[in-house]
């Protein structure tokens, strides 16, 4: 599956390692220090590691820090 390619019905769209550095604005290396870690959930492929987009959203939300003047999450 190309990046122009939409995912099939039912199956996730999957980054390499290197769309995963491009998202979140770090290294390839960092990327690989955080599946080394078990940090990130990832698919292991002959010859290659991919990671499902909604897993990277879900662990960059995971990590967002709440402004002070924010609400809490129940509250949105």
């Amino acid at each position: 599956m190309s990046p122009t390619t939409p995912p099939r019905a039912g199956q996730p769209r999957l980054l390499t390692v290197d769309e995963v550095a491009a998202l979140l604005r770090v290294s390839k290396t960092s990327v690989y220090r955080l599946v080394e870690h078990r940090v990130l959930p990832f698919y292991r492929l002959p010859g290659s590691l991919r990671f499902a987009e909604e897993d990277v959203q879900a662990y960059l939300a995971a990590r967002r820090v709440a402004a002070m003047g924010d609400p809490p999450p129940e509250q949105l």
